[in-house]
Order: structure tokens, then C-alpha cells, then sequence
């Protein structure tokens, strides 16, 4: 059952989560088409230059480069998918606290400082969140004396 500091939503409009979501993808996409460039040019070059393979082998070559193909088109859109959504949920970890922290702070600047800022176990900068309760624990010694 959802706690009450659950969030419901994964993909936030947050320019951060969108920032690194793209990050993310840029790094899963350049590799992939850099790797599978780097393994077809090795197999044509090897074919072609230095092995001076005769039409019959490489004929026979052929189909194991149709199978890499198929490897590569069935397998890398799997893995990308797989690391794409790795990559949501760790910066919903990033991205949602931040959303979170703008809207208490939000809060807090209308001037309701009685305010603390919590953060669910996973989520990151629960240091940042103790620092600014510490802040306003000091304002409101302050006031009140």
C-alpha cells in the first residue's frame, strides 16, 4: 500500500528529469551505433583486405553477418529499453525530491516555517533537507525569543 509520501508518477515535468533522461539515452544510442559500425567494418575488413577471403567463403560469411544483424536489432533495442527505464527510475530518485523541495520551499517562503522538509528512505539529498530544517529550527528560535 502507498505511503503517504509516495509519489504516482515516474515521468515528471521536471527540466532535470528531462535533462538526464536525454543524457541517458544519448549514452545508450552513441555507443550502440559506434559498436555495431566498429563490428561490421572488422568483418568486411577482415573479409575484404586481410584475409583475401575467396567469393565462396565469404559466401558462406554471409549469413553469419545477417545473423549479427538480427542479434543486434532484436537485442540492442531490448537492453536500450531495459537501460531507459533504469535511468527513469533513477532520476524520478533525483528529479522527485527536487520537485518535492521546491514546493515545501515554496510553502516556507509564504512564511510557514513551522514546516519540515521529509524525504522518502531512497531519495536523494536528504542532506540538503536537514541543512534548511536546521535553518528554520534556528528561525524559529528567533522568533520565539
Amino acid at each position: 500500500m502507498p505511503g503517504p509520501n509516495r509519489r504516482k508518477r515516474y515521468l515528471m515535468k521536471s527540466r532535470l528529469q528531462n535533462r538526464y533522461l536525454r543524457l541517458i539515452l544519448l549514452a545508450i544510442v552513441l555507443p550502440t551505433f559506434l559498436f555495431s559500425f566498429c563490428l561490421c567494418y572488422l568483418v568486411f575488413y577482415l573479409m575484404a583486405e586481410q584475409l583475401g577471403i575467396p567469393e565462396s567463403i565469404a559466401y558462406n560469411i554471409t549469413p553469419v553477418l545477417a545473423k549479427i544483424g538480427v542479434i543486434l536489432l532484436l537485442g540492442l533495442p531490448v537492453i536500450s529499453i531495459l537501460l531507459l527505464l533504469w535511468g527513469l527510475v533513477i532520476s524520478h530518485r533525483i528529479a522527485g525530491p527536487v520537485y518535492r523541495l521546491e514546493q515545501e520551499l515554496d510553502k516556507i517562503s509564504k512564511g510557514d516555517f513551522s514546516l519540515r522538509i521529509r524525504f522518502r528512505k531512497k531519495d536523494e539529498l536528504a542532506s540538503i533537507a536537514q541543512g534548511i530544517n536546521k535553518v528554520l529550527d534556528k528561525i524559529g528560535e528567533r522568533q520565539r525569543g
